[in-house]
């Protein structure tokens, strides 16, 4: 992506998952990350109780523009096997 490609609200991607664009300024852009387990209040700001990360020129070219609709991985989720939590304590 281009520095011009970003505007505050959008989203994108990096290896490290899915960004939300926070401010963009002269050179540099600011994001917070999208966890999957966070509670969507973490996401409503600013102020954002998530940390906003900065990326250069460098870091802006390893984005690519995020699909519309987010669509999760969980083929493995059948497979998944639980097991009981062992007590560590001395008898």
């Amino acid at each position: 992506m281009n520095h011009s490609d970003f505007k505050i609200g959008i989203e994108f991607l990096t290896a490290a998952g899915r960004w939300r664009c926070t401010d963009v300024g002269t050179r540099t852009i600011a994001a917070i990350r999208l966890d999957l387990d966070h509670d969507p209040f973490w996401y409503s700001g600013p102020p954002y109780p998530v940390v906003e990360h900065v990326f250069d020129e460098d870091g802006i070219e390893g984005c690519d523009p995020a699909p519309q609709e987010r669509v999760f991985d969980d083929s493995g989720k059948a497979r998944l096997v639980t097991m009981p939590r062992i007590s560590r304590r001395s008898p």
